[in-house]
């Protein structure tokens, strides 16, 4: 006779476990399975405790068969297999025991109190450290779904993730947004926003609308249509490269051994299995369905049967392995909100794109922001899934000139000139065109220097700047205290509120402008201090919108830290009146520290000298000619080129990263070509753009061209190249 041995569901549960200890990687094993527990065993249903719902999807989805054949066959009985998640609370009966440190537990009364000191005014404005991961992969998606879809699946997950709050998942995680803040991370409108909506828009792709049904209102107790309802796909995949994977699954066997085939394709570099860049969609796409498509859909698709053990695993693998799972381009807070809508979806992804091409080498130190192009405009257009390479060429000034143009255009015509060149300049803050080549079929190859970091958008420089001068100018004349306490007041009376509602300031409503007067505001200051706050305000547009109060918010961040205030209008430099440079800029400065034409003039002929003051209203065009000519190795004596462009467009500088730096205070302008002698090379984006290349014996001729006596000199010499 045989003993039938009975095994309780415990030990038939732990038997389980030791099978597929010895079946699974240990990876995959000590990572889904080893944390699970029986919780109950009633109805002949085993029901086991996961950790959470990543880990109850990954079971169900690869070992529910598995487990139920397995128990089937120890139980003697037909059974079921449930996976639930469980939190992880500790019984009174359980003999755990822990030492509380009493300042640790007072601490749960007294919670930690956190706040950020930032280094510069930029900063501020900006909050670097406040990113949204935009997954690399996604630029693959862009030749078929285009740049604003993407922004606006960036902006789907970023609400998510904040009104989710950073909590861990329990089962469903739902959570409500609302449509304006995610039209304000996707930089459209609500109009927009619904537009995109719609049923059969390329959104199918990476989400699904899910039908929504009648519920209460708790205030009426009447029936009202639920919350539109969409549920977020996790890692998509393009239409193009679910081909492309399937093609090389079955080329190598995958239908006669699975396994052998996955393991290859782990082993493969994704270019082997995908087009790079990524293939473009075929001409019928249009007509496609939208559907969500996964590397695990692909395999399972293949096989015929859902993936567990060992193929589960392989397969998670090559989806992190084609799909960069860990790659991703940050993209800050602030550019989406505030360069975003200006610049548009496509020249906005045309920056990320680039700045994707762009690395940093910790252990060499290189940083590469000059990247080749191949393949002209057109390139860049399917890159970004443009039709018309025409718009990308219109985003960047023309290199070579086709002709001249009409004498005399159209309202309409000059109205889109002007806007195409706004938007010329806002794009060459972030990338420029440096260089081309043509290769033997005739074709262009342009080289684009990238900027890797998030300019100030114009207000908020006028108001970095502003601040800046503000903070100088109460330092030089001794009253940064009667500043704090100005600061103080108002922030607690005004900040924060309608121009209409502040107290103490004097709103005057015009048509079509709303002008804001300090009369009232500065009645107590002294005369010092009520001369700088209008000289500060004076520099601002009163119609910016929320422009005064960045600037008071900014005031009341830095006042109780006066040591450490970035006085510089610039992001990397912090310049005291009391700095040395202030005396070796002395001989080109007026009283107050700006540049004086009459001093830089010194050195002009007699006729030229007068011709020039008598035309100019200040500096600045004379300076940022000379910067031009500096930056040029081709142009022998700036000096005389500035002289001679006012003489024939009297009060035109140079334009461009020339002109940005002519409005830099003097001593700022010195300290930036000091350290460009020294082994802190300045970091200021206009400086690079036009120095970073230009041997040491130009810029000795700017400081020298601008009259600028440096402290360099004294202490290490000039250097040349």
């Amino acid at each position: 006779m045989s003993a039938v041995v009975e095994f309780s569901p415990e030990k038939a549960w732990q038997a389980a476990i030791a099978n597929l200890e010895m079946d699974m990687s240990r990876a995959a094993f000590n990572t889904w399975v080893k944390p699970t527990h029986l919780v109950d065993f009633s109805d002949a249903t085993f029901v086991i405790g996961c950790m959470n719902s990543y880990g109850r999807e990954w079971l169900e989805n690869r070992l529910t068969t598995t487990l139920q054949r397995f128990l089937i066959g120890v139980m003697n009985k037909e059974v079921k297999v449930r996976f639930v998640v469980c939190d992880q609370e500790i019984d009174d009966v359980d003999e755990i025991t822990q030492e509380v440190d009493p300042d640790q537990e007072d601490s749960q009364d007294n919670p930690i109190e956190l706040d950020i000191h930032y280094s510069s005014i930029r900063n501020y404005l900006i909050e670097p450290s406040r990113v949204v991961r935009l997954p690399v992969y996604y630029l693959r998606w862009l030749p078929y779904v285009g740049s604003q879809m993407i922004f606006l699946i960036m902006a789907l997950w970023q609400e998510y993730y904040l009104a989710s709050g950073g909590k861990a998942r329990k089962g469903s995680c739902k959570v409500a947004v609302r449509a304006e803040r995610i039209c304000q991370w996707a930089g459209i409108s609500r109009a927009q926003f619904f537009r995109l909506l719609q049923p059969g828009s390329s959104l199918g792709w990476f989400a699904r609308k899910i039908d929504t049904d009648h519920e209460v209102d708790k205030r009426s107790g009447r029936a009202k249509k639920s919350s539109n309802k969409y549920e977020l796909f996790d890692s998509p995949l393009t239409p193009g490269d679910a081909e492309d994977l399937k093609a090389f699954l079955l080329a190598h066997g995958i239908q006669d051994s699975p396994q052998s085939a996955l393991q290859l394709a782990v082993d493969a570099n994704p270019k082997d299995i995908l087009h790079y860049p990524a293939r473009l969609p075929q001409e019928e796409f249009d007509k496609m369905i939208p559907h969500y498509q996964t590397v695990q859909g692909v395999i399972r698709e293949l096989i015929g049967h859902r993936l567990d053990g060992e193929l589960g695993t392989l397969a998670d693998q090559l989806a992190d392995r084609l799909l960069g799972q860990g790659d991703f381009i940050l993209v800050t807070w602030y550019f989406l909100r505030n360069w975003l809508p200006v610049l548009g979806a496509d020249a906005a992804m045309f920056v990320l794109v680039f700045r994707n091409l762009c690395y940093f080498n910790d252990e060499t130190g290189e940083i590469r922001d000059a990247v080749w192009i191949e393949g002209g405009y057109q390139a860049i257009a399917n890159r970004l899934g443009i039709n018309n390479a025409r718009i990308v060429a219109n985003w960047l000034p023309a290199w070579i000139e086709r002709g001249k143009r009409k004498d005399e255009l159209s309202d309409r015509t000059v109205e889109e000139f002007s806007r195409r060149q706004r938007l010329q300049d806002l794009i060459a803050l972030f990338v420029e065109r440096i260089d081309h080549r043509i290769n033997s079929e005739g074709s262009y190859s342009w080289k684009f220097k990238v900027q890797r970091i998030d300019p100030l958008t114009p207000q908020h420089q006028a108001i970095q700047q502003a601040v800046s001068s503000l903070f100088v100018k109460s330092e030089s004349h001794g009253v940064q205290d009667e500043l704090d306490s100005w600061v103080s007041y108002l922030g607690n009376d005004c900040a924060g509120r309608p121009r209409a509602e502040r107290v103490g300031s004097e709103t005057v409503k015009t048509e079509p402008k709303v002008v804001l007067r300090l009369s009232d505001l500065t009645k107590d200051c002294s005369e010092p201090l009520k001369g700088i706050l209008n000289d500060c305000f004076a520099t601002l547009d009163p119609e910016a919108k929320g422009c005064f109060e960045t600037l008071l918010k900014i005031l009341k961040s830095f006042k109780d830290s006066p040591k450490e205030k970035d006085t510089s209008s610039t992001q990397d430099t912090s310049i005291l009146l009391n700095d040395p440079t202030s005396q070796s800029v002395a001989v080109v400065t007026d009283s107050r520290g700006n540049w004086s034409l009459d001093k830089l003039l010194v050195r002009a002929d007699k006729k030229n000298r007068q011709a020039l003051l008598d035309q100019e209203k200040n500096a600045l065009p004379f300076v940022s000619w000379v910067i031009h000519g500096a930056s040029q190795a081709n142009i022998q004596n700036p000096y005389s080129l500035a002289i001679a462009k006012l003489k024939e467009n009297p009060g035109v500088g140079a334009g461009g990263a020339s002109e940005r730096l002519a409005e830099l205070q003097p001593r700022n302008l010195a300290r930036l070509i000091e350290q460009s002698f020294t082994f802190y090379s300045p970091t200021d984006q206009n400086w690079r753009r036009l120095f970073a290349e230009v041997k040491r014996d130009r810029i000795r001729l700017l400081a020298d061209a601008l009259g600028l006596v440096l402290d360099i000199e004294e202490e290490t010499g000039w250097m040349s190249n």
